[in-house]
């Protein structure tokens, strides 16, 4: 099915790894001319933009870090330069904290304000500059799409995980309020939610064992992986889609298991 995306102008932010890498692949497959953003991993860019490329795109990479704005604006920037404006973008860059996401306070009473804060500043505040610094370029385009990457623990919580929960629970209220008055020029925000996301049968952390065991208990006794998650997002950043609007797509594979 074409999806409409030959030559169109696409970011995708944190497309270096993940969720992220297999969007912007995706992307290329379809013809789309891609900008992805790394942090710190420029080789990994550049691997994938070649991917892109190999799958049928156009790539572009340009360095960005989430939880500083002034990076934000110059991506932005660079990118829309480079491209003539945008057509769709996918906020899917994350900061797990100085600390490293699984090495976290067990007490909510022991999270210090300088574990917090960044945590929050990048994730919610970040993407809330992103949606700023790229609006006047989807609306120029008349029919732009953009797409925020939450997560389940958003909904279901994990112990310990308080300011990412937190901050990409925000991102649902963020596109619940931006959407009217984006969607005044023609632009549709919305989210999609993963949850365990496996990428080639694997997860980084979880061993396999384990995750047949999760797996069973999900309705769709099925694991996601990332390039099914890209599935979902380029279905939503489709010009195919008219009337998607403010949703929050769960791509979980059923039940919301508990913390």
């Amino acid at each position: 099915m074409d999806l409409g995306f030959k030559d169109a102008a696409v970011l995708v932010t944190g497309g270096s790894s993940g969720i992220g890498r297999a969007t912007a692949i995706a992307y290329g497959a379809e013809g789309a001319r891609v900008a992805i953003t790394y942090n710190s991993r420029k080789d990994a860019a550049e691997a994938v933009a070649a991917e892109i490329e190999a799958a049928g795109g156009t790539a572009y990479i340009v360095g960005m870090e989430l939880g500083v704005p002034e990076t934000i604006a110059s991506a932005v920037s660079s990118v829309v330069e480079h491209w003539g404006g945008l057509d769709a973008v996918v906020g899917n860059a994350v900061d797990w904290g100085h600390a490293g996401f699984h090495e976290r306070p067990t007490k909510v009473e022991d999270g210090p304000a300088e574990w917090w804060v960044p945590i929050m500043r990048a994730n919610l505040e970040g993407n809330y500059h992103l949606v700023q610094q790229v609006a006047p370029a989807l609306r120029r385009s008349g029919h732009g799409r953009l797409v925020l990457i939450s997560t389940d623990l958003a909904e279901r919580g994990l112990p310990g995980s308080w300011p990412y929960s937190a901050a990409k629970a925000g991102l649902h209220g963020l596109v619940a309020s931006v959407q009217h008055d984006l969607g005044a020029d023609g632009v549709l925000v919305n989210v999609v939610m993963p949850g365990i996301t496996l990428e080639n049968g694997e997860h980084r952390v979880i061993p396999k064992p384990a995750l047949e065991q999760i797996a069973a208990g999900f309705t769709a006794r099925h694991l996601p992986e990332t390039t099914e998650l890209a599935d979902a997002i380029l279905f939503l950043t489709s010009p195919r889609t008219k009337a998607i609007q403010g949703q929050i797509l769960r791509v979980t594979g059923g039940n919301l298991l508990p913390a």
